[in-house]
């Protein structure tokens, strides 16, 4: 009775794919991972944008939160968060600054002042190995728009919204 030989190559491909395939895992939920926070940062950024817009036209802080938030729904900023800068884990800020940036700015006409909008949101990677070493990351992103034109919807008069 003769034995017919068999390569003994035949499970070392199975196993260089078993070894190997965790780290290629890993590998792309670290770039999904830093792709979210990509988008995670510009839509932060892109919030705090049209806040500074909205708050040039129409100094009504309920609005410009309102559409600050709007630009960034995929993130669920927290709407209550009215504190400045925003003390939790996600808010928008508005402040209205004087010309030099130094104080808040005073009198009845907001001409000549400063809005200045700040986004904040707490970015949390899905990675297991990442989120343990990094935890949260916070974001914040800021702008300064000079005021235009003064309104804040007094008098039943409708304020524009860019």
């Amino acid at each position: 009775m003769s034995r017919v030989s068999r390569p003994r190559g035949e499970g070392q491909a199975l196993t260089e794919f078993a070894l190997i395939l965790p780290v290629l895992l890993l590998a792309l939920m670290i770039i999904l991972d830093f792709g979210r926070a990509i988008y995670a940062y510009n839509a932060i950024s892109n919030a705090a944008r049209i806040g500074g817009r909205t708050a040039i036209v129409n100094q009504t802080p309920t609005e410009i939160r309102a559409r600050a938030i709007a630009q960034a729904t995929a993130l669920g900023i927290d709407p209550s968060s009215t504190s400045c800068p925003p003390s939790g884990t996600s808010g928008v800020c508005i402040e209205f600054r004087n010309a030099t940036l130094t104080g808040p700015c005073t009198g009845v006409s907001t001409l000549g002042c400063v809005a200045q909008v700040t986004v904040k949101y707490s970015f949390t990677p899905f990675t297991p190995i990442i989120g343990q070493i990094l935890g949260p990351v916070p974001m914040t992103s800021q702008t300064q728009q000079a005021i235009e034109s003064s309104c804040t919807s007094g008098g039943g008069i409708a304020c524009p919204i860019p």
